[in-house]
């Protein structure tokens, strides 16, 4: 896709990055950072920023502890030492674990690639091997961001993809950053449906932030929807989510090993912008979306 970047979304989110990995600046000042991507990114990021000329961000906002959403801020704070690091405190909890910040850095690595080209690959350069990422301050869904040039942004609570994430809302431009919690993109017309956490969390997150009046949708990977596209964005999202758990309770119901239908959704949705991430990785997401979606059939009839 070509497109110039930076790139100005509405009147105070400039839009960084690439259609992989976007990186949102926000505010009259642009001095909160939304999504911190992955070391590939953020090293893009970081030139973009300089070559544009603007100030370094004063704040970083971590959506949810998830590796590409994460990894990027030891790249970040390498160029920005000043900016602060705000997460989620469960977010902050799973980032100051060593064993799982490492399997964050080996899947970064295996990510990485030149963001330019848009191609992921192993070339991009090893970022340093991390145990921690430390955050500066916890934050919480309810919780407001003041911006320098007046205004706010509001943090909503979304867990349903992860259990420690957040959704963004910065009402004066009526841009809803939505992180995962509506799920991948894979084109235009299909959804990656995400309850990694929990099915019944998601699917109300995603009813929760469907109330808020958006005239942009956020997303940190491939596309941004604008004006009459929105609404049909939440309801591709709840249908995406509601049709993969019934074909999971039908399968399961039938008493049969469900590793041929575990391909098959794998077949379905690997393909296009998904396959950034490794076969592997994505098995492990269908993985996650067979046992959840049995779990909530389980837990709602009980």
């Amino acid at each position: 896709m070509n497109r110039s970047w930076p790139e100005r979304l509405t009147d105070q989110v400039t839009v960084f990055g690439n259609d992989h990995f976007r990186h949102f600046l926000v505010g009259e000042y642009q001095d909160v950072l939304i999504e911190c991507g992955v070391t590939a990114s953020a090293r893009h990021f970081a030139k973009q920023l300089s070559d544009a000329d603007r100030p370094a961000p004063e704040k970083l906002l971590v959506m949810h502890a998830h590796f590409d959403h994460v990894c990027g801020i030891p790249e970040l704070k390498r160029h920005f030492p000043g900016a602060e690091v705000l997460a989620s405190p469960a977010a902050a909890k799973v980032m100051d674990n060593a064993k799982v910040v490492a399997g964050f850095f080996d899947q970064d690595r295996q990510i990485a690639g030149d963001p330019e080209t848009e191609a992921p690959g192993a070339n991009a350069g090893q970022p340093p091997r991390q145990n921690r990422i430390a955050v500066d301050r916890t934050v919480s869904g309810g919780d407001r961001i003041a911006l320098k040039g007046g205004g706010n942004l509001e943090l909503i609570a979304a867990p349903g993809h992860s259990p420690c994430g957040l959704a963004a809302w910065f009402e004066k431009d009526r841009v809803l950053f939505v992180s995962d919690a509506l799920g991948f993109q894979v084109s235009d017309d299909t959804i990656f449906p995400v309850f990694f956490h929990a099915y019944r969390p998601y699917i109300e997150t995603i009813e929760r932030l469907a109330k808020y009046p958006a005239d942009v949708l956020a997303f940190p990977h491939e596309r941004v929807w604008q004006g009459n596209d929105v609404k049909a964005v939440f309801l591709r999202a709840l249908s995406a989510a509601r049709d993969v758990r019934e074909e999971v309770v039908s399968e399961a119901g039938k008493g049969r090993d469900l590793s041929d239908f575990k391909q098959m959704l794998f077949d379905r949705f690997y393909r296009g912008s998904l396959r950034i991430y490794t076969p592997e990785n994505i098995r492990l997401c269908v993985d996650l979306l067979v046992r959840r979606s049995i779990e909530d059939h389980r837990d709602s009839n009980t």
